[in-house]
């Protein structure tokens, strides 16, 4: 349903992180078949991606890049122009409080700061189904506020997630 909040609680090793991988469209199931927004993750996996937003547990970001230039580029792949992506990058940036960094090389970002960039980056073309794989690991309690603020907009908004989550 839109709107609405579900995860996996449960220990570490226990599946969560491979089942949301089986979701996304990184790892294919041994067997069954998923849909996400009623498109097949195996049979129309650009379709899903178009649709998802994803924040992996280990984030795989460009060091080499500023945070700014790391949403513009995550923005284009996304296929958003470039007037859209820069308006996006920059209230995504601002409310994230990320602003004041954007110029700074990700390698330098803490880890809080990799995690809201990493989840700007899922969320610059405005996903229908968010998946959220230990969205608030590793972060500061204000900035897991900010997080979690953020989240429930999206859901007022509609959009629908899914995260893990090894802490109850």
């Amino acid at each position: 349903a839109r709107g609405r909040f579900f995860g996996f609680l449960g220990p570490n090793g226990a599946g969560k992180s491979t089942t949301m991988k089986m979701l996304t469209g990184q790892l294919r199931p041994s067997s069954g078949e998923a849909f996400i927004e009623g498109r097949s993750v195996a049979g129309d996996p650009l379709g899903v991606k178009s649709v998802i937003g994803l924040l992996p547990e280990e984030l795989p970001l460009y060091e080499r890049l500023t945070g700014e230039e790391y949403l513009l580029f995550a923005g284009r792949m996304y296929g958003l122009s470039r007037a859209e992506t820069r308006e996006r990058a920059g209230e995504l940036l601002e409310f994230l409080s990320l602003a004041e960094d954007r110029g700074r090389l990700v390698l330098e970002y803490s880890q809080g700061m990799r995690k809201k960039l990493a989840l700007a980056a899922a969320l610059i073309h405005n996903p229908r189904v968010l998946f959220l794989d230990e969205p608030l690991n590793g972060i500061d309690p204000v900035s897991g506020r900010v997080v979690t603020d953020l989240l429930q907009r999206m859901a007022a908004k509609g959009v629908t997630m899914f995260f893990t989550s090894h802490v109850l």
